[in-house]
């Protein structure tokens, strides 16, 4: 399923392509690539990686509405 925004051949299109082109701007002109799937490799540090967002997940379902948006109100005063 194609998500391009703009004509496919003009200036201002971008977005891919059925998961294989990739069409995108640069400073002067724009580009089409070839989009490779990425492998997946299970490597130690991944899983390590992977199990740190998979407790911070756990420990975020498990707080109240309350708490929650507390934590949300505190992320959006050190972005202000």
């Amino acid at each position: 399923m194609a998500k391009t925004k703009g004509p496919l051949f003009s200036n201002t299109a971008h977005g891919s392509v059925g998961g294989v082109l990739t069409y995108s701007q640069r400073p002067r002109k724009g580009i089409v690539r070839h989009q490779r799937k990425q492998s997946d490799v299970e490597t130690d540090d991944r899983t390590t990686q992977r199990g740190y967002f998979e407790e911070a997940v756990e420990k975020w379902n498990e707080l109240t509405d309350e708490q929650k948006e507390d934590w949300n109100d505190f992320v959006k005063d050190k972005n202000a």
